[in-house]
Order: structure tokens, then C-alpha cells, then sequence
């Protein structure tokens, strides 16, 4: 079941490099064409020079692309909240990150900005938000790919300023990754109200349900979010340029049933 524009996510920090070949065999098998490309392949490739060109070869043996990336998260990269002392260090990580990305073809690469649940973000967070992501656009230019920023743990006014900062950039390599989760247990507008608020700037998004207590990462129907809702509005998105799936569980089951509503809806 190959299925236009949807990016499968697999937990990779999870698999062994001596089982890739394995998994990229079963996932062939199960009709998945994209996947998303993660944040421990760019750790690996500090670790181990050559390692992201090697995994390049063996995805286009296979006859996988990998359109998507999350990005390094947390403490020391999440681009709200870095430090001065972290600052330069951490960009450069993304920069380079940014460039092996760019030639594997992957077009947008999801950002945090790191804000928590329930905590008011200052004005200075904002500020270092939006100094940062000036400094990391460059690279993604370079690499030809639009930085997403994703929607997280915020209240609807923050979500609003994160989409209107989003806007102030006018740039065409910034844009939103919509979390279809997060929306649902967080945001305090449900899914329909937060896609609404992020629509004309999102670029890619997040699929997984939850029951809205907290954040599962389950499966669609594993929860209570209304996909024949949601979908046929994230594909009416002016910049949408793939869906991703994001659960946990990322088994043959679970690609098939995001893929069936997908396709259905």
C-alpha cells in the first residue's frame, strides 16, 4: 500500500545498524516508499564519518526517499531556550545536520522551540526564537529545505504567536509542523481549532491519536481525534508538503491503518 506524500516514522534509535537491512526489506515489503529520516543518524555521523552517505545508498537501493527529518531535540538544541553558551555550538550541529540532509533529499526538517506545558514563555524566549531561527535559515536555504517549527505543549494565545512569528519571517524555507497530538491534549482549541489558527503555514505535520489526557503517540482509532475531520483540512493546506506519521507503534498494522485513512479521507 504505497500512499502519495505520507513519510513513515520508525523508532531507528531503536534498531541496530546490523538489523537496517532487515527493516528496510520488511518496511519495502509492507508497500511504505518514504520515510522519516531521524535525529540519531546525525549523531552517528559525528560519531561516525561516511555514515549518513552509507544509509543514503542503502535507502535508494531499496527504493525509499526520505522527504522528512525531525531535528535535534531538547535541552541544547530546542531554539527557544539555547544559551549563549550553547548557541553556536548547537546551530552548527543543525547547520551540518542541514547539509547531509539537503543531499538525501530531504524538504523540511521539524524544529522545537521548546516551550513547556502551563509555563507563561517570555518575552526573551521569544526573541532568542526568532534570533535563532534568522541564523539557522541560511543553512537551510543552502540545503534546500524549509525549517518547520511544531506546535507542542503551548496554550492557543502562544500557538497564535507562534504561527503570526512564522508569518513576520516571510520566508519560504520557515513554516509549521502541525502535531496532530499535541493539538488535541494541549492546545485547548481541539484539533479543528488549533489547524485552523496554523493552516496557511503549515509544511508538514505529525500524525498520532490520543484520548486528550495526554500525549500517546498511538495509531489512528487509538484515541478520539476525528482523522475524517482533520485530514481532508491538513490536505487543503496551501504549503502542506507531506504528512508524517509519528507513533510509537510503527508496526505493519499501524503504517496500514495510517495509510488507510489517508487515502480514504
Amino acid at each position: 500500500m504505497s500512499v502519495k506524500n505520507l513519510v513513515h516514522f520508525v523508532e531507528w534509535k531503536k534498531i541496530s545498524d546490523g538489523d537496517m537491512d532487515q527493516v528496510l526489506c520488511q518496511l519495502v515489503d509492507w508497500g511504505v516508499d518514504a520515510l522519516v529520516a531521524h535525529p540519531c543518524w546525525g549523531m552517528r555521523e559525528q560519531e561516525l564519518s561516511g555514515y549518513l552517505p552509507e544509509l543514503n545508498r542503502k535507502f535508494r537501493l531499496a527504493g525509499l526517499s526520505t522527504p522528512a527529518c525531525h531535528a535535534f531535540w531538547g535541552k541544547g538544541y530546542d531554539l527557544g531556550y539555547l544559551s549563549e553558551e550553547q548557541k553556536m555550538d548547537s546551530l552548527r550541529q543543525h547547520s551540518d545536520f542541514l547539509l547531509y540532509l539537503g543531499s538525501m533529499g530531504v524538504k523540511t526538517y521539524t524544529l522545537h522551540p521548546g516551550f513547556q506545558k502551563a509555563q507563561p514563555i517570555p518575552e526573551e524566549i521569544w526573541s532568542n526564537l526568532s534570533r535563532n531561527v534568522e541564523l539557522l535559515l541560511p543553512a537551510a536555504e543552502d540545503a534546500g529545505i524549509i525549517l518547520a517549527l511544531e506546535n507542542g505543549q503551548e496554550a492557543a494565545a502562544d500557538l497564535a504567536k507562534l504561527v503570526d512569528l512564522i508569518r513576520g519571517f516571510k520566508h519560504s524555507s520557515l513554516g509549521l509542523c502541525f502535531d496532530s497530538g499535541h493539538a488535541h491534549c494541549y492546545s485547548g482549541l481541539g484539533v479543528s481549532g488549533a489547524l485552523n489558527v496554523c493552516a496557511d503555514q503549515i509544511v508538514t505535520c505529525h500524525l498520532h491519536d490520543n484520548d486528550g489526557s495526554g500525549d500517546q503517540h498511538n495509531p489512528p482509532g487509538e484515541g478520539n481525534i476525528d482523522w475524517k475531520t482533520m485530514i481532508p483540512a491538513l490536505k487543503q493546506c496551501p504549503r502542506l508538503q507531506h504528512a508524517e506519521t509519528e507513533s510509537g507503534n510503527w508496526s505493519e498494522a499501524s503504517w496500514r491503518k495510517f495509510a488507510e485513512i489517508w487515502e480514504t479521507y
